[in-house]
Parts: structure tokens; C-alpha cells; sequence
């Protein structure tokens, strides 16, 4: 039987576009407290703006530990505890690894495996408080399907997948849930705005050559609303249900 996110406290990274704003303005509207993080207030202040509910914008560089860390001493400040924690925040980057430069590296590495470290090693503690709870981390079907011209972002990754599996064996016994969310083509994410015009001119026809597009749903891709309706559905699970690694992609 389902349980309920009435009065727990959700932080969301990536929080103020795609999944993780559709999944936050769930919980938001089924009485959990949200807590969005993402680095522009503007956007955040916008997302907050469409929730309902208690909803608290961060400003946070989840690249940067001193910039979680303060997220997350104001998230104990306001409310001493956390129930869940999805880490959506995602950035890639269209390049030939010869092309690659120190900024691709950091903002691939820094926003998609450093990020949910920062956060996580913060949100423990809370996490422990709470008694327990959630923890999701998003990944992608690129770990699954090599992409060319994604090196940084597949790395990246597939460090996540990497960091979610030992994360799981190490805080099962605190009852912390650490699930891994593997995703598919999502319509109307924010990921596309990590590339340029001239960036996806160029790697379309590689991509359409080497197949991928076909393999992963591009041509029907999810919308945001309908996985983040998956994902509440994962957070209101018994605590007693293992749910390890959930691939979620379009049919067919």
C-alpha cells in the first residue's frame, strides 16, 4: 500500500526545471515541505511560484561543497530534518574528447557525480534524524548505450551508478533507501539547454548514423509530469521495498 509525503521534508536538486521541478511540485501538492536547489534564483523563484504548498528556494552550487553545506545548514535551521532527497541536477556537454576542454570537465564531473556526493553527505545526518527515508539519484541510459560526443557526461555517470551502489550498501542499516533512476528521452527537459545550435547540428547525424536516437525512444520521448509521477510513486513505496535500479524510458 502506498504511503504518504504529507509533512516530510524533500530537498530536490536541480529543482527549478525539468524532473525535478515536476516531481517537487508533486510532492509540494501532496503536503510535503520542498526545498529546491539549483544555482539561478530567478528560476527557482519561478518554480516556487507554480507549487503549492511549503516550498523553500536555496540558491546552491551543488559543484561546490561549501555551497551545500550552507544549503543544508539552512535546511536543518528550517526544519531539523530530511525525509527525501532527489538529486536531479544534470549538465552535459556535445564534444570530441579532443576537444574537451578544463570547464566541460569540471561542469560534467562537478554538477552529475560531485554534486550528489555534496549533497548526500550532507543530507545523512538529516536523513539519520528523520529516522530514516529516501534518496534518489537520476542517471542516465547513456551508462546503458554509449553516446559519441558525450564522454564527459557518460563518466560522469557512470560514477554516479557507481557511488549510488555503494551509498546503498552503506546506509541500509540507518534506513535510508538509496535508489538509482535510469532514464530514457525526456520531452521537455532542461537538458537541451546545455547545447548550442551548432553543437546538435553537428552531433545529430553521428547520433542518427551510430543509431542511438532510435535505441533510446528519442522519436517519443516521456514528458517530465508523467516520470515524475513515477518517482512519487517510488518515494511513497513501504520502506520495506527494495527498489535498487528503476529504468524508466519510452515503450517500444
Amino acid at each position: 500500500m502506498a504511503g504518504t509525503v504529507q509533512g516530510k521534508v524533500a530537498v530536490v536538486s536541480g529543482g527549478s526545471t525539468g524532473v525535478g521541478r515536476a516531481v517537487a511540485k508533486l510532492l509540494a501538492e501532496n503536503g510535503a515541505q520542498v526545498v529546491l536547489l539549483a544555482r539561478r534564483a530567478d528560476r527557482l523563484e519561478a518554480a516556487a511560484r507554480d507549487m503549492d504548498g511549503t516550498v523553500l528556494t536555496i540558491p546552491t552550487d551543488v559543484s561546490s561543497g561549501d555551497s551545500v553545506r550552507a544549503a543544508f545548514a539552512e535546511v536543518e535551521k528550517r526544519f531539523g530534518r530530511v525525509d527525501i532527497l532527489v538529486n536531479s541536477a544534470g549538465v552535459a556537454r556535445i564534444r570530441a574528447i579532443e576537444e574537451t576542454q578544463d570547464e566541460d570537465i569540471q561542469a560534467c564531473v562537478g554538477t552529475n557525480l560531485l554534486g550528489p556526493i555534496h549533497t548526500i553527505r550532507s543530507a545523512v545526518p538529516l536523513l539519520r534524524a528523520a529516522g530514516g527515508g529516501d534518496i534518489l539519484n537520476i542517471s542516465s541510459e547513456i551508462t546503458l548505450d554509449h553516446m559519441p560526443l558525450m564522454a564527459m557526461y557518460a563518466a560522469s555517470k557512470h560514477g554516479l551508478n557507481g557511488f549510488t551502489a555503494a551509498m546503498r550498501r552503506e546506509l541500509r542499516g540507518d534506513g535510508i533507501r538509496v535508489g538509482l533512476v535510469i532514464l530514457g528521452s525526456i520531452a521537455d527537459s532542461a537538458f537541451v539547454e546545455n547545447f548550442s545550435d551548432e553543437d546538435r547540428r553537428r552531433a545529430h547525424p553521428v547520433w542518427v548514423a551510430d543509431g542511438y536516437l532510435t535505441r533510446v525512444g528519442a522519436a517519443k520521448p516521456l514528458t517530465s509530469a508523467t516520470v515524475a509521477g513515477l518517482l512519487y510513486g517510488l518515494l511513497t513505496n513501504p520502506p520495506e521495498v527494495g527498489q535498487d535500479v528503476v529504468h524508466i524510458r519510452p515503450a517500444g
